[in-house]
C-alpha cells in the first residue's frame, strides 16, 4: 500500500507522538483496533430523536429554574417515557439483527 505525502507525514507524526515506530503504529492499527459499524437509518433516526430529548431535558432545567416544580415533574416523566421507548425500540431492533 501506498500513501500520500500528506499521508505519509500524518503517519509519521503519529508515530513519534506515541514514541514507536511507523511499523509498530500499523502492526497496532492492523491488529488492536476495531471497526466500528456504521449506524442503520433506523439507528440514526434513534439517536435523532434522542437529541431532541435532551433539547426537551434542557427546558425542563429552565422551567426547574423558573421554579415550575408540578409542570416540570410531569415534562420530565413525559420525556424520560419517550427516552425509553427509544431506547426499547433500538433494543428490539437490534435483537433482531442478531
Amino acid at each position: 500500500m501506498n500513501f500520500t505525502d500528506a499521508e505519509e507525514r500524518e503517519v509519521k507524526a503519529k508515530a513519534a507522538a506515541a514514541g514507536i515506530s511507523i511499523a509498530e503504529l500499523l502492526r497496532i492499527s492492523a491488529f488492536k483496533l476495531s471497526i466500528v459499524e456504521r449506524l442503520t437509518d433506523f439507528e440514526r433516526e434513534a439517536l435523532r430523536e434522542l437529541m431532541y430529548q435532551g433539547k426537551n431535558l434542557n427546558d425542563q432545567v429552565k422551567a426547574c429554574q423558573a421554579n415550575a416544580w408540578p409542570s416540570t415533574k410531569r415534562k420530565a416523566e413525559a420525556c424520560l417515557d419517550g427516552i425509553l421507548a427509544i431506547l426499547r425500540k433500538l433494543k428490539i431492533q437490534n435483537s433482531t439483527l442478531l
